[in-house]
């Protein structure tokens, strides 16, 4: 009775170690913010395969560390958890043995999409267009003669475009 008491202690004292803080790496070259907005100031910029340690998350940022002290918050879709040298997800401690701390992924491919809340396939499926919001849209289009004083305004100048064909080949320029 006392080794299972001794196990379930030791086993107490490692649970938290195990979750205190997740490791991760940077799946592309990624901005390192200082507060979780896109417009924010960038204070870093990691290279792919960047271990970092995360400390925190909020929506679709992740508050992370780096193992030369660089602090700040990354897209979470920048992040895939784990090592990058990794082979498999199992390992080999005694928590995994337990199955305890292991985070198997899903046998599906689902994707993740972050920041679409609120409607059901219900709503979806029985969503129909409002015309008065389109005639509203429709309210807001600029006229030739609206654009081109405001292009007037701006200073812009008129540049020629080229155009293609169906099969992509560049059309001769009128002169």
């Amino acid at each position: 009775m006392k080794t299972l008491a001794r196990l379930i202690a030791l086993l107490a004292l490692l649970i938290p170690a195990a979750y205190a803080a997740e490791t991760g790496y940077t799946l592309k070259v990624t901005e390192v913010k200082d507060k979780p907005f896109l417009d924010a100031n960038t204070v870093a910029t990691l290279p792919e395969k960047t271990t970092v340690e995360i400390m925190t998350r909020q929506g679709a940022w992740m508050q992370i560390k780096t193992a030369d002290a660089k602090e700040g918050w990354i897209r979470m879709l920048s992040v895939r958890l784990g090592s990058p040298d990794q082979k498999s997800q199992s390992g080999g401690n005694l928590l995994s043995a337990l199955g305890i701390g292991s985070r198997p992924r899903p046998a599906s491919t689902s994707t993740v999409t972050t920041g679409v809340r609120g409607f059901s396939e219900e709503d979806l499926a029985n969503a129909k267009p409002n015309a008065a919001e389109v005639e509203k849209m429709k309210s807001f289009a600029a006229t030739n003669e609206q654009a081109g004083k405001l292009a007037e305004s701006g200073k812009l100048a008129a540049k020629p475009i080229a155009y293609f064909d169906e099969h992509g080949k560049p059309l001769k320029e009128k002169k």
